[in-house]
């Protein structure tokens, strides 16, 4: 029996339960292996409450191997960013709200389920957002209550200001709908528990989320170009193009694929109305109450329900 734990500092723990055969007595036996942290990467991991995400950069520096394993997600330049330290964020003049500020940095689970096939998406990627500290009072502008938390994404934040951040595990799994045609695409229709999480799942967690954008000079680079955008789009030189002229072309072939008659109806706002028919819900009678009557179905299409015929009317546009 093993166990793995990853202490501040960083120190990596292999216990081992060991007894003498001859009795069920036994003890627990630690050893450190912080410097061959890459041979533990399929072992399940406890994360000490007290671990910051720079002691997972100070883990991959002293067990350089880890390096390798990870270069694709820019280890190597993600730990040279590491070793200059942590630096305080820059604060707006404005900005003493608690509802701006980040206590720690979580590794949550989100599987995506599939009701219509019974088939989960993949389930052992980590993800890694901001946790804000418990809100004094409500927060209209986020949308959450007084003792809630705001998340944050921590896209291009520059990575020594992420250094000294607790860093934890949640065990609870969201599992969202997978089926895009179905009602609830991309909503929470369940909830796990699932506390076995390996080391290589923690580093890769971290790394996939600040390297998305590349080593720490090339979210530089985008950082500026999203500044350049949005100023051009308050200057009102930008060249915007309108949402719904973009997807009212592509919704036109399901329109003109599964309707006799649109009743004046643009296709976009056809296409909006099929996402709110329930799953198990006559279409076609459906949309005639939505419309009163002045859409109109074509015949071969009148007994599908609404998750068919969402995917009827996708396919048509592909």
């Amino acid at each position: 029996m093993q166990d793995l734990i990853l202490r501040p500092g960083p120190v990596l723990i292999a216990r081992t339960w060991k007894t003498d055969g001859k009795h069920e007595d036994g003890s627990w036996h630690e050893l450190d292996v912080t410097d061959r942290a890459h041979e533990r990467l399929f072992d399940f991991i406890t994360m000490d409450a007290a671990v910051t995400v720079g002691d997972i950069f100070r883990l991959l520096d002293a067990s350089p191997l880890l390096q390798q394993v990870f270069r694709r997600d820019f280890a190597m330049e993600l730990c040279a960013e590491a070793r200059k330290g942590p630096v305080t964020a820059v604060k707006a003049a404005d900005d003493s709200s608690v509802d701006e500020r980040i206590e720690y940095l979580e590794l949550y689970q989100e599987w995506n389920f599939d009701t219509s096939t019974r088939v989960y998406g993949p389930t052992q990627c980590l993800h890694l957002h901001g946790i804000g500290f418990e809100l004094p009072e409500d927060s209209a502008g986020h949308g959450r209550r007084k003792g809630e938390r705001i998340h944050w994404s921590i896209s291009l934040t520059p990575l020594r200001e992420l250094l000294p951040l607790p860093l934890l595990v949640n065990p609870e799994v969201q599992i969202t709908e997978d089926d895009i045609n179905a009602k609830a695409y991309g909503d929470e229709i369940a909830r796990a528990h699932h506390a076995n999480v390996t080391l290589g799942q923690v580093v890769h967690g971290v790394l996939w989320e600040l390297s998305f954008h590349g080593a720490p000079e090339m979210q530089s680079g985008v950082m500026e170009e999203l500044k350049n955008r949005v100023a051009e789009v308050d200057a009102g030189t930008a060249k915007l193009v309108s949402g719904d002229d973009l997807f009212e072309e592509l919704d036109r072939p399901g329109c003109e694929a599964l309707f006799d008659d649109l009743g004046g109806r643009s296709t976009r706002e056809i296409s909006s109305a099929l996402r709110d028919i329930d799953d198990d819900e006559n279409a076609a009678a459906w949309l005639e109450r939505k419309f009163e009557g002045a859409v109109v179905v074509k015949p071969q299409f009148r007994d599908r329900n609404g998750r068919e015929f969402r995917k009827t009317f996708r396919a048509a546009g592909r």
